[in-house]
C-alpha cells in the first residue's frame, strides 16, 4: 500500500477549491499523486487523499484528544472533516516508560481511511521513489517527452550532453514492494529527476523569453481560513495542515514521510510499514546470538530512507553493548 504525491494544494482563499479543479491540478503534476492498494490505483484526487487522512495513537506516547474541540467541521466543498484529521488534531504528550506490549514510540500512526472497506490503511511512501514511480506509472498521465508513463511503467529519456550520450531507461512496476525494489526505484528516480530537470529548464527559458519573470505569488493572510499543502520530500509525501483564526495560526500539523513509515501499532493493532516489513524477514546473517548485529533488519529499515539513518540502531535486549566508536569532528585527532 503506497502513498505518493508531488505538488501542492493551498489555501481555499488562494485557489479554486472544488473537486474537479483539484482533480485537474493533480492530473497535471509531474509525479501523479495517488494511493495504491494491492497494486490497484484507488484514487489520484487530492481532495480524496486529504480527507482520508486519520491520525491514530495506539502505541504512541500521547493522550487522546477525543474531548478537544474540532477546528474544522467541513471543508470548503462541504465535505465532513473527521475528528482525527490533522486539521482537528491536538497534541497531548504523555511521557512514560517504553513497553513493547503497550506504548513504545513518540511517533503517531497516520492512516488513510478506505471508504470502500472501512479499513484504516498503514500506507508507506516506500522511501519516496517507489511510491512516486508506481502511482505515476498506473495513472498513465505524465508525458513530457523526457518522461512518459505507460500504465505499467515509466519511460525515461535523457538527452545527449557534451560529455554523455543520450540514454533511455524504463522502470516497470515490480511484483513486490520490498527492500531490493525500494533501492532499485531510488536509482531510477535519479534519472527521472534529471530528465524532468531538463524539461523544467526548457519551460523556464521559454517563459523568460516571453517576459514572464515573476517567481512568486502575491498573498495576503486572511482573517479566518484553512489551508493544506502536499509536497514530496526526498523520502516521500510531506503534508502541512493549517487553521487560521483572527489572522493568527490556531492549529498547525505537518506530517513528513517518517511518521507514515515509522508509525507503531495503531489502535487496531495494525503495525506501521517498518514493523510490517521486518516481520517474518528471512535472516541471512551468519553471526550467532552472541554476536548478532541485525544487518538484514537494518538493511530493510534503511531502504525506506529514514530521516536519520545513522540513528537507526539494532536493539538486541539485555543492555548489551555491541560497539562504541567515537569519530572526532572534521577528523581532528585521527
Amino acid at each position: 500500500m503506497l502513498l505518493g504525491c508531488w505538488g501542492s494544494f493551498q489555501n481555499p482563499e488562494v485557489c479554486d477549491y472544488n473537486y474537479r479543479t483539484m482533480q485537474k491540478w493533480g492530473d497535471a503534476m509531474y509525479v501523479t499523486p495517488g494511493i495504491v492498494v494491492d497494486g490497484e490505483l484507488v484514487t489520484t484526487n487530492l481532495v480524496d487523499i486529504n480527507l482520508g487522512i486519520r491520525i491514530l495513537l495506539g502505541s504512541s506516547y500521547y493522550d487522546d484528544w477525543q474531548t478537544e474541540e474540532d477546528f474544522v467541521s467541513r471543508d470548503p466543498l462541504g465535505n465532513p472533516v473527521d475528528h482525527r484529521h490533522p486539521w482537528n488534531q491536538t497534541t497531548i504528550p504523555k511521557p512514560q516508560k517504553r513497553n513493547f506490549d503497550g506504548n513504545y514510540s513518540w511517533v503517531m500512526s497516520p492512516r488513510w481511511f478506505d471508504k470502500r472497506t472501512g479499513d484504516y490503511l498503514a500506507l508507506d511512501t516506500g522511501g519516496g521513489p517507489i511510491a512516486r514511480l508506481w502511482s505515476t506509472a498506473l495513472a498513465n498521465l505524465v508525458d513530457v517527452g523526457y518522461v512518459k508513463s505507460t500504465g505499467h511503467s515509466v519511460q525515461i529519456n535523457l538527452p545527449k550532453t557534451a560529455l554523455m550520450p543520450e540514454a533511455h531507461f524504463e522502470w516497470n512496476i515490480p511484483q513486490y514492494s520490498n527492500t531490493i525494489e525500494r533501492d532499485r526505484a531510488r536509482i531510477y528516480f535519479l534519472a527521472y529527476a534529471a530528465a524532468m530537470g531538463v524539461y523544467f529548464v526548457e519551460r523556464a527559458l521559454e517563459l523568460v523569453r516571453q517576459g514572464e519573470t515573476k517567481v512568486f505569488q502575491d498573498f495576503t493572510v486572511p482573517d479566518d481560513a484553512i489551508g493544506c499543502g502536499f509536497h514530496e520530500a526526498v523520502r516521500g509525501v510531506l503534508s502541512h495542515h493549517l487553521v487560521i483564526r483572527d489572522g493568527k495560526i490556531a492549529n498547525y500539523h505537518p506530517y513528513p514521510p517518517t511518521p507514515w513509515n515509522a508509525s507503531p501499532r495503531d489502535i487496531y493493532g495494525t503495525p506501521g510499514p517498518y514493523e510490517d516489513a521486518v516481520a517474518d524477514l528471512p535472516i541471512f546473517e551468519e553471526n550467532g546470538p552472541d554476536n548478532f548485529k541485525g544487518i538484514d533488519i537494518m538493511r530493510t529499515v534503511r531502504s525506506f530512507d529514514p530521516c536519520l539513518p545513522c540513528g537507526v540502531h539494532m536493539y538486541v535486549g539485555g543492555g548489551k553493548t555491541l560497539k562504541v566508536q567515537h569519530s572526532p569532528t572534521l577528523g581532528i585527532g585521527v
